[in-house]
């Protein structure tokens, strides 16, 4: 069961800790941090008990010209959601591994730096998995055509109904 004070005690925590931009909605928190206090408020959030990782991946804003990198974590105890984000520019696209904190970040992260081009400093782990020998973009970037990249590829023409 949730406890409402220990939820306002959170988001003021986070609020005041980390000037962070924090939303509820029922047992999920939305919480945007700066980039620079990623790390910090991972390691605060795991020490308020939100000990499960869910994934950690990222959205391709690529009109604003960055990404917002976000992680999904779980209090068992509370049975409290919350999503932490940030937003680093696409040109240089680098942010710090949470691995050290979630051991099981290091291959969500593997997946993000693979799909999207998002370096995670201090993860070992970041090496093809699923795009070996890729020669092209990372392939959830929005700036990558994938209907070009099939035609080029197997020479495969998409009816102009599917075309965007």
């Amino acid at each position: 069961m949730m406890d409402e004070q220990y939820i306002t005690f959170l988001i003021q925590s986070l609020e005041t800790l980390f000037n962070a931009k924090v939303e509820k909605d029922n047992n999920i928190l939305f919480v945007s941090v700066s980039k620079e206090k990623y790390s910090a408020i991972a390691n605060y959030m795991k020490k308020q008990k939100f000990t499960r990782l869910l994934t950690v991946s990222a959205i391709d804003w690529i009109e604003k010209e960055e990404f917002e990198v976000y992680f999904l974590i779980h209090n068992l105890e509370e049975n409290i959601y919350a999503k932490i984000s940030t937003r680093i520019p696409r040109n240089a696209p680098e942010i710090d591994s949470l691995a050290s904190i979630w051991k099981n970040s290091a291959m969500h992260e593997r997946e993000t730096w693979e799909l999207f081009g998002i370096s995670f400093k201090g993860n070992n782990m970041l090496k093809p998995l699923l795009t070996e020998n890729w020669k092209g973009p990372p392939p959830f970037r929005k700036d990558f055509n994938w209907r070009e990249y099939v035609k080029e590829k197997y020479g495969i023409a998409y009816p102009s109904l599917w075309k965007t």
